[in-house]
């Protein structure tokens, strides 16, 4: 079964997984195994460090193709690469289909979603966009929270508004995000 779309299993020590893979890649050997993104405390510091470790430790996998390169490499005495050995089962090397590591593709994928700076936001939040001057708004959020106003300048970010308190009109700026049109019509003369 040593086909395009079959993988052998790889051991070695938990420590060396990605000194392996590492040394396998740079002899030109197509190995792989699943890694995660941890964030750890520092020891004896308040500091956090971000790094990258095998899902499964000790364990790796290489293209069936270079099979008798691994066999040749794990007889030898003394080897440029850490030391290793070819998972088998009764004398028989055992071989994965490329679909069957599809769930260790997801957790390694999935793993380095969550390792994404936050951006300080919730996700998919729109820009406020730019009204036309004279327009008239509700606000929708801080001191002048359900006030209607109308819009003298705006650029998308930032709207400059006339809101009317106490029967004076107020010049406001407020982020564009926090308006609302107002549909109901308002005769100019009004303002």
């Amino acid at each position: 079964m040593t086909d395009n779309s079959s993988w052998c299993i790889l051991r070695t020590s938990g420590p060396g997984t990605l000194r392996l893979v590492a040394s396998l890649q740079d002899a030109g050997f197509a190995i792989w195994t699943p890694t995660e993104h941890v964030r750890r405390r520092v020891p004896r510091c308040k500091s956090t460090e971000h790094r990258i470790v095998p899902l499964a430790a000790t364990y790796a996998f290489v293209r069936g193709v270079h099979l008798e390169d691994l066999k040749r490499i794990e007889r030898l005495d003394v080897s440029p690469h850490p030391r290793f050995s070819i998972f088998r089962y009764y004398g028989e090397t055992v071989f994965v289909r490329h679909r069957e590591l599809g769930a260790l593709r997801a957790l390694q994928q999935e793993s380095y979603r969550n390792a994404l700076p936050a951006s300080g936001r919730a996700p998919g939040k729109p820009r406020g966009q730019a009204f036309e001057p004279g327009d008239t708004v509700k606000i929708t959020s801080g001191a002048f929270n359900g006030f209607e106003a109308f819009v003298e300048l705006s650029d998308g970010q930032t709207t400059t508004l006339s809101v009317s308190l106490f029967g004076r009109a107020q010049e406001v700026k407020v982020e564009t995000l926090h308006l609302r049109a107002n549909l109901l019509s308002v005769p100019s003369s009004a303002a």
